[in-house]
């Protein structure tokens, strides 16, 4: 099987800086990981135009692209700022390169570069004649009402150039979704889009000419490509999204007919390329430790309103994926009442029960009531252990109000999965007292421990402890790679993970299965460890 690679990136950011360790430090090095994606080019910037001074980086992309004999495949996009209109020879410079079409796009970095949005008018103003497509990082920008005002603003004050907001995650979408409905020259890309059916959302809402693709992180790999590629949508618009729209815009060919390449890693990746190509992974068992019931709210943007239609989407999703079994929590548990909200779930729910399991939430809120329940709901065959979200409830792990479970879940060796972040309520370090009192239960870190800090403390909690586990959901939010994770931990000591309903599971089984990695050293994390944790329970039958 080859790779199909007509996908066109507008997110590569090349150079050394003084923040991170770089993805790519070199033209060279994006190029490549191009190719292990199967991308046939990308808009590129540098980041010493972003962290320096823009005019500067941005002669300093031209002549990286130049001497690398890339040009053809990385298109230089300039990041600008409101600096560059008082700069000696900076408005010049930007003006030669755009009206020679040498340049086509320019790169907004507000918080980066200090500068509200709505301070950039003057440099457009100048330049809004030879028609670039403005690109807004929305990766490291707060994203809050006077951001979206100000964008609205120029979308407004220039109705002829396309203004494209990049790299945004789930919080504030909703303003967003306002944003591309005040203006019709308001586009976004899908590079960090986890979201569940947000691609087929935006699509029908707003036209699938108005949805671009790009990539987020290099630790993100194929997550964007396995979104667009498992989307519930037509060939002609998956086209349109994967490079159509962007060339449209730019006003350059299209790079349909570029011939297919094989990277080298793909012979020990059949699963990955399946994945890739829109395919069900049918013949391997894929186990989803991580999922979640709809209804959702607090900021997520979901058109499943109901139990029931939130899981035969799920449910739709899983089977195109080839995901056999899905481990839930009940939301209106997490966010509610727990004794009535987690039978409730469990009766709902008993139609798939071939399909299904559940964690009991358990909230310290409702701990004396929960207390008298847990044998008359593990003596049934739905619930196969705990779900705790902490940092949401504000009760931190180390409450002892948490006792009743580590205590249950030892004595009946239980998983307990537990949202982890590097933050005073569930960092993964707060758990090792807890991990050496009642060594029997197993501990699912949920997202892996969230940040770097919190990754960090999750591999060390891993290595000292055998029952301590890597969930895989949600690490995609530090750009330490999670096959760094996987390689400490070893490979028996992952479990996959989706979030979905709230997240996209293509999203997330994409970027799990892209990694650079053997399909051998990912199986175990997709079935056969959490199937081990669960033939381990004690007292009663196992999902």
């Amino acid at each position: 099987m080859q790779y199909t690679n007509n996908f066109f990136n507008l997110n590569g950011m090349i150079g050394r800086g003084a923040y991170e360790t770089p993805d790519f430090a070199t033209a060279p090095d994006f190029a490549a990981h191009l190719d292990y994606l199967g991308i046939a080019r990308s808009l590129v910037c540098h980041v010493a135009a972003r962290d320096i001074n823009a005019t500067l980086g941005n002669r300093q992309l031209l002549r990286e692209l130049a001497d690398t004999g890339l040009t053809d495949r990385l298109l230089p996009a300039f990041v600008v700022s409101p600096a560059c209109y008082f700069e000696d020879g900076g408005l010049h410079f930007l003006r030669d390169q755009l009206g020679s079409g040498t340049v086509r796009a320019l790169r907004l970095t507000p918080k980066t570069s200090r500068f509200p949005v709505r301070q950039i008018e003057r440099l457009l103003s100048e330049l809004a004649k030879y028609e670039p497509v403005i690109l807004w990082d929305a990766r490291h920008e707060s994203n809050g009402e006077q951001d979206l005002r100000d964008f609205e603003g120029l979308a407004k004050q220039f109705p002829a150039l396309a203004f494209v907001v990049t790299h945004k995650m789930w919080n504030g979408f909703s303003g967003i979704l306002d944003l591309m409905w005040r203006c019709a020259n308001v586009y976004v890309d899908i590079s960090t889009l986890h979201m569940r059916a947000t691609i087929e959302l935006l699509c029908e809402y707003f036209g699938p000419e108005r949805v671009l693709f790009g990539i987020g992180s290099k630790a993100h790999y194929g997550a964007a490509i396995a979104a667009l590629v498992h989307a519930s949508i037509n060939d002609e618009q998956r086209a349109a999204i994967a490079h159509g729209n962007l060339e449209r815009l730019l006003k350059i060919s299209s790079c349909a007919s570029t011939p297919p390449t094989t990277p080298a890693l793909a012979a020990d990746k059949p699963l990955w390329l399946r994945n890739r190509a829109g395919e069900a992974l049918h013949e391997i068992e894929i186990i989803d430790a991580h999922g979640h019931t709809s209804p959702h709210a607090r900021g997520w943007v979901m058109q499943q309103n109901t139990l029931e239609s939130g899981m035969k989407d799920t449910l739709e999703r899983m089977e195109r994926l080839g995901i056999d079994r899905i481990i839930v929590s009940s939301e209106s548990a997490l966010f509610g009442e727990n004794l009535h909200n987690n039978r409730a779930t469990e009766e709902a729910l008993a139609p798939y029960r071939d399909r299904v399991s559940g964690y009991l939430v358990y909230n310290p809120l409702y701990g004396e009531e929960m207390q008298d329940a847990l044998d008359s709901f593990f003596a049934r065959d739905f619930f196969v252990g705990f779900k705790l979200l902490a940092s949401y409830w504000n009760i931190a792990l180390s409450d002892p109000g948490y006792e009743p479970v580590w205590d249950y879940a030892h004595r009946h060796r239980l998983p307990i999965l537990m949202h982890t972040w590097d933050n005073k309520t569930c960092s993964p370090a707060m758990l090792e007292d807890i991990v050496k009192r009642y060594p029997d239960a197993y501990y699912l870190l949920g997202h892996s421990g969230g940040g770097t800090a919190g990754r960090l403390e999750a591999e060390a909690l891993a290595l000292a402890h055998p029952t301590v586990y890597l969930e895989f959901c949600g690490s995609f939010t530090t750009p330490r790679p999670f096959e760094t994770s996987l390689q400490i931990v070893g490979p028996d000591r992952v479990v996959f993970g989706s979030d979905t309903d709230a997240h996209d599971p293509a999203w997330e089984l994409g970027r799990y299965l892209s990694m650079p990695l053997p399909d051998k050293a990912l199986i175990p994390g997709l079935s056969a460890n959490i199937q081990r944790i669960l033939a381990a329970r004690r007292g009663s039958q196992t999902a």
